[in-house]
């Protein structure tokens, strides 16, 4: 219903009698104060849902309990008057919307248009204005309704996916739209998804309209209602600014900056270009000036020599030899810092060399009592110590967190693949790994004897929170049929907020959590890898608990070393 294949509210928003006034293959009679459904008249198979029947008969004072339910569900608008839904419609109905709740909660505006327009589609007492049936079926003597139009302003539909369409959902992360519609772009898309009837969903189709089909149907019109907007002026019906862009504040405009520019640089650019190309051509030059001038003094000395003798005479040779030799006794220049080290190190050698055992002892003591420190060390192997001082501000805001609201979750994660290329998708493959995740469920840890409910994230109080694609099969793999289980796959990729694609937590399954690399084809069939999570409860370091969780977590990862596909 609600969530059925992709129509958030299908058979059990009909009805709820067989028998009604004027109960026809279609809408005669469009006027206000006239149903166009009423009732659930049957199957069309064992496995379909329950088809309602053509109803043009009057809307009805309800019960006074049935009243109650429907102001508690539907607001206090329908405190008065007759309505076109009996008690278990009502029923049937609050128990669709309360799943589509859990996804849209955090938008009060999407909220309202969601469970306006099935309330009103369910049980206005104006029905006949906006639905007509177009198509019936006779099943053991009753009409059942197959498909029919449900007619809605423009304004009304584009603004119900507007307020919609960025509201975030907390227990995937990702896009509630990708849940409640689809992926939908546009509210055409948006609605054409509630609406279709598929398989394991709506057992019949409901085509949203804005404006009559066939210009006979006189009186149809939309119904004056003013969707409410996530921005709305209202406050009881606006959304947080992560859910509605249009809600977070405007941030004031920059002051637009000038720019110095040389052409296409900018100034300070070309001022370092400038100034470094003139220094390079200095540079250059003086290097190039000095080998000019050395050689030039070169060749000056040269045409000296030129006028003298060409062959040395005895003396010349030997006053260069005296006079190289004189630079020998020339005495050096004495640094007071090396006279200095020159006495303590030459002290220090020759008392070393005096006495080498005193010299022995004595270092192997040096490096021992220097060497104490390595008693007291250890490796951290804690990332968060390794990144982060323990007295930094980010790290006593983390402790003030974890001490009050606890730690974060544990992730144990499991990645499966083929060896070689293809699909990782299949009958056999599917059967292999549902039988892994029972032996993970009934597994008893090493040390403590601990299973996984001891220690998983168990919001509910009646499963335990593990992403994995059984989930789209109920966590039993008697819900794989093996002509059909590739229908159901794709259907709950697509709709994971129908109900019967939950997991046993309650929670929609994003196809982008449990199935990587099919991006190529878009086709999940084509997925190349299954990603399976399980979540666990974390507490803080040292307790009894982070330590069953750790035992818990040894013992999973020894029963995924032994089980190979």
């Amino acid at each position: 219903m609600l969530f059925s294949p992709t129509s958030l509210f299908l058979a059990g928003l009909a009805a709820v009698q067989t028998g009604s006034v004027l109960a026809q293959g279609h809408t005669d009679l469009h006027e206000e104060g006239r149903c166009a459904i009423r009732g659930n008249c049957g199957k069309k198979s064992f496995f379909g849902g329950e088809l309602p029947c053509p109803d043009n008969g009057l809307a009805r004072e309800p019960e006074e309990k049935v009243r109650d339910k429907l102001v508690s569900l539907c607001g206090d608008k329908w405190k008065h008057g007759p309505v076109c839904c009996e008690d278990e419609q009502i029923d049937a109905l609050s128990k669709n919307l309360n799943l589509a709740q859990g996804i849209i909660a955090s938008c009060p505006a999407c909220k309202e248009n969601f469970f306006n327009i099935f309330c009103t589609f369910t049980c206005s007492p104006d029905q006949s204005l906006f639905i007509n049936v177009t198509q019936t079926e006779e099943v053991r003597g009753k009409l059942l309704v197959t498909e029919l139009d449900n007619l809605w302003s423009e304004k009304y539909q584009s603004g119900f996916y507007d307020s919609c369409k960025d509201v975030k959902n907390g227990a995937s992360g990702g896009k509630a739209m990708d849940f409640i519609g689809g992926g939908a772009k546009n509210y055409v898309h948006f609605l054409k998804f509630l609406g279709d009837k598929k398989l394991l969903g709506s057992p019949f189709q409901i085509n949203f309209i804005t404006e009559p089909r066939n210009p006979m149907h006189d009186g149809m019109r939309a119904l004056p209602e003013i969707p409410k907007a996530c921005n709305d002026s209202d406050g009881a019906f606006r959304c947080s600014c992560v859910d509605c862009p249009a809600v977070c504040p405007q941030l004031p405009a920059l002051a637009t900056e000038t720019y110095c520019h040389v052409g296409y640089l900018p100034c300070f650019s070309f001022a370092v270009i400038v100034i470094y190309s003139v220094g390079l051509v200095l540079l250059v030059s003086g290097i190039l000036a000095r080998i000019a001038f050395r050689k030039h003094r070169e060749r000056k000395i040269e045409r000296v020599r030129l006028l003298q003798d060409a062959s040395p005479s005895d003396e010349e040779d030997e006053g260069d030899i005296i006079e190289n030799a004189g630079s020998l006794t020339r005495p050096t220049r004495n640094y007071r810092v090396n006279a200095t080290l020159d006495k303590v190190f030459s002290r220090l050698g020759r008392f070393c060399a005096r006495f080498p055992a005193l010299t022995i002892v004595t270092s192997f003591l040096i490096v021992g009592l220097m060497s104490l420190g390595w008693l007291r060390f250890s490796v951290e192997k804690d990332p968060v110590r390794l990144w982060v001082s323990p007295t930094s501000e980010a790290a006593r805001e983390k402790q003030y967190f974890d001490s009050n609201f606890g730690p974060f979750y544990r992730a144990e994660q499991a990645f499966l693949v083929n060896d070689g290329p293809g699909s990782v998708l299949s009958y056999e493959t599917l059967s292999w790994w549902f039988d892994v995740e029972n032996r993970v469920r009934r597994m008893i840890s090493l040390n403590n004897g601990l299973s996984l409910e001891d220690v998983c994230f168990n919001p509910t109080g009646n499963a335990c929170v593990v992403q994995s694609v059984t989930g789209y099969f109920g966590g039993s793999f008697a819900n794989v049929d093996p002509n059909n289980w590739q229908k159901q796959l794709k259907h709950c990729t697509e709709s994971p907020g129908s109900r019967d694609c939950l997991p046993d937590f309650q929670q929609p399954l994003s196809p982008n959590m449990i199935l990587g690399g099919y991006d190529d084809t878009g086709d999940v069939l084509d997925a190349k890898a299954l990603i399976v999570t399980w979540v666990v409860n974390n507490h803080e370091q040292g307790t009894k608990e982070e330590a069953n969780a750790i035992d818990w977590e040894d013992s999973i990862k020894r029963v995924e070393q032994v089980y190979k596909y």
